[in-house]
């Protein structure tokens, strides 16, 4: 049973590499997509565990949710207050 599963995940790793390199999509509309799948996989399973859902940086950019950005001043070199 476990030898089926090994053998499975194997071939389910060496087709989604194969896909990923021959998609017919420039490679940063790829990048895009397979961060968006991860991030609905990851929000669906902390979903199942019931945690607090991962922010999109899409909604954290367009005013969603995301956390509070600085708009103040980084902070003072003690070298140039001198």
């Amino acid at each position: 049973m476990l030898t089926l599963l090994r053998t499975s995940l194997r071939f389910f790793i060496i087709g989604f590499v194969a896909g990923t390199l021959f998609a017919p999509r420039s490679g940063v509309a790829t990048r895009q997509m397979l961060r968006e799948k991860f991030t609905i996989m990851a929000n669906q399973i902390l979903e199942l565990a019931a945690l607090p859902p991962i922010e999109s940086p899409a909604a954290v950019k367009n005013g969603g949710d995301g956390p509070a950005r600085r708009t103040g001043p980084r902070g003072t070199n003690a070298r140039a207050s001198s």
